[in-house]
C-alpha cells in the first residue's frame, strides 16, 4: 500500500480511537458538528416580543423500568437545537418497587422576571400515577436550556417558590445553550447575571459536567474541547492525504 495511504488510514483510525475514548466520560454527549455551519432556528417564545415566533414545543416520553431502574434517558424539545433538554445517567431517579414506568415532561412558560432571557421550563419526572420521583443525592442529572440570544453572561436557575436561584452552569454546545447539573426538578430559566461585553464570543464547554470534576473534563482528565479537536484534526489529516494520494495516482 502506498505510504500516504497508510497514514491516512491511520489518522482516520486514530480519530475514532479518540472518539471512542471521549465516549467513555460519564454522562452522554453532543456529537461535535463535522459539516459546516450550524444553522439555528429563531428561539420561540412562551410570551413572545412583537414580531418574534411563539409557541415553543413540550416533550413528553415514557421511560420502561428495566431490572428495578430507570434506564439512562434523553428528553428534549423539537426544535433545532433544542429549547430544553434533560439527560440521565441510568438509576438517577428513586422509585418505589413494582414501579414499571416513569413519564418525564417538559413543558414551557412565559417568565415574568426581567432578567430571564427566553422562557420558563417546568422539567418533572414521576411515575405512572403521577407522584413526582426524587433524583438520587449520588446521581448526574444534566438539563440544557437555550437562551433567547448568545454570549450572554448568565447562569441557569431554578425557582425555589419564592425567588430564583442560580446554580453552577456551564456553556451548553453553542453560545446560546446553557447547561447545569440538577439535584432536583422544577422550574428553570437562564437568568441574565451580568452586562455581556460588546462583541464577546462565548466559551463553548462540555454539555455535560463531569461528575467528578465538574469542569468540563472527560473521565481521563483530558479537556473534552481537546479530544475533540484532536479527533478533527485527526480526521481532517486523514481525509487530505487521502485526497493527495488519489490525485497523484489519477
Amino acid at each position: 500500500m502506498d505510504p500516504r495511504r497508510r497514514l491516512a488510514a491511520g489518522a482516520l483510525l486514530l480519530g475514532l480511537g479518540l472518539t471512542w475514548l471521549a465516549s467513555l466520560g460519564p454522562g452522554p454527549r453532543i456529537a461535535p458538528l463535522l459539516d459546516g455551519v450550524f444553522i439555528e432556528d429563531p428561539f420561540r417564545w412562551a410570551d413572545p416580543p412583537p414580531g418574534a415566533p411563539g409557541d415553543p414545543t413540550s416533550a413528553q416520553a415514557t421511560q420502561p423500568v428495566v431490572d428495578g431502574a430507570v434506564p439512562l434517558l434523553a428528553v428534549s424539545t423539537s426544535e433545532v437545537p433544542p429549547q430544553a433538554q434533560i439527560i440521565a445517567q441510568a438509576d438517577a431517579f428513586a422509585i418505589e418497587a413494582g414501579t414499571e414506568s416513569v413519564k418525564v415532561s417538559i413543558v414551557p412558560a412565559a417568565g415574568s422576571d426581567p432578567a430571564i432571557a427566553g422562557n420558563v421550563y417546568r422539567f418533572s419526572v414521576t411515575d405512572a400515577a403521577g407522584a413526582p420521583l426524587a433524583i438520587r443525592p449520588e446521581a448526574v442529572v444534566t438539563i440544557v436550556v437555550r437562551a433567547s440570544e448568545p454570549n450572554l453572561v448568565a447562569q441557569i436557575a431554578r425557582f425555589d417558590g419564592t425567588e430564583w436561584v442560580t446554580i453552577p452552569t456551564q456553556y451548553g454546545g453553542l453560545p446560546d445553550l446553557f447547561a447545569a447539573n440538577i439535584t432536583e426538578l422544577g422550574d428553570f430559566a437562564v437568568l441574565v447575571t451580568g452586562p455581556s461585553p460588546s462583541g464577546s464570543v462565548a466559551t463553548v464547554a462540555s454539555p455535560v459536567a463531569s461528575a467528578g470534576a465538574g469542569d468540563g473534563t472527560s473521565a481521563e482528565g483530558l479537556p473534552v474541547w481537546l479530544l475533540v479537536l484532536l479527533v478533527l484534526a485527526a480526521i481532517g489529516g486523514g481525509l487530505a492525504w487521502g485526497l493527495i494520494g488519489n490525485r497523484d495516482g489519477g
